[in-house]
């Protein structure tokens, strides 16, 4: 049963008119359940594309195999040294990179916890429509 404080929704008719639209369409139901299925796969897309920015968002450690600059490629000690360097003139973008990932995280488990709270919204509503309907045939019947 859908309940509001606002006095100028008329609720019985708020309710029948998406029970009407509902018998109209039959397949709105199912177009809104492939809209939260296609939602979860697209959650589940950015979490990998989240793995893979935090796996290259840490400074390196260790020098590229595929870059072969003269003096540097031959000298560890070089390398080390460039590697410390880009990692000093970078930390703060380490930082932030870091943080938006963390923040798009956040996000993504606050998306999850939606979705997952209007499927069992739904299923209530499914369950209260239900009892509605064999409560109103059982008043016809006993009408009868």
């Amino acid at each position: 049963m859908i309940r509001s404080r606002n006095t100028k929704i008329d609720l019985a008719d708020l309710e029948s008119q998406i029970a009407e639209e509902l018998e109209r369409d039959p397949q709105a139901r199912t177009t809104e359940r492939l809209a939260r299925l296609a939602a979860a796969v697209h959650v589940r897309t950015i979490e990998n594309a989240l793995e893979r920015a935090e796996e290259r968002s840490a400074p390196r450690t260790a020098w590229p195999a595929d870059i072969r600059l003269f003096p540097i490629h031959v000298s560890p000690g070089l390398q080390r040294l460039v590697l410390r360097a880009m990692g000093l003139a970078f930390r703060d973008q380490y930082e932030v990179n870091a943080e938006l990932i963390r923040a798009q995280r956040e996000t993504i488990a606050l998306v999850d916890g939606l979705i997952e709270r209007v499927e069992r919204l739904e299923a209530q509503l499914d369950a209260e429509r239900a009892a509605l309907r064999s409560e109103l045939m059982a008043r016809r019947n006993a009408a009868d």
